[in-house]
């Protein structure tokens, strides 16, 4: 019975999960996000609250959903680009995912007023960013 109810779950979520891609909408204009607020727990549950450079991530963010593309700059001038795996314009948000080496992360920006919030997950560690964009 536990298993039935398991495989239910399970295709219910991909069902869902199909619908929420077929909704994938490119279009919106290329931003540009200043993080202002990190906080970072380990799977122990020790957090860092602070600047993106207290745990070494990017201060700026440019996401650009009509090529696919995140580029992001650390402190030290250290610069990084990868893809954007879905985009989706809902309302008056737009929501980002996507993957990296052993991580995934997701980012979402209101469109009235800028506010960003996204989160990177990895083994063992969690962030958790806080910040403001403006479209490019």
């Amino acid at each position: 019975m536990k298993l039935s109810v398991m495989i239910l779950g399970a295709a219910a979520l991909s069902a869902a999960s199909a619908d929420l891609m077929a909704e994938e909408q490119v279009g919106v204009s290329p931003m540009l996000c200043a993080v202002t607020l990190t906080v970072s727990c380990d799977s122990a549950g020790d957090c860092i609250e602070g600047p993106a450079s207290a745990v070494n991530l990017p201060v700026f963010v440019k996401f650009d959903p009509e090529s696919k593309s995140v580029e992001s700059a650390r402190e030290s001038g250290d610069r990084r680009t990868s893809n954007i795996d879905y985009v989706a314009d809902v309302g008056d948000s737009i929501v980002l995912l996507g993957d990296e080496q052993d991580s995934g992360w997701s980012a979402t920006v209101t469109k009235s007023t800028g506010d960003f919030t996204a989160t990177i997950s990895e083994q063992g560690m969690g962030y958790i960013i806080f910040g403001s964009c403006l479209s490019d």
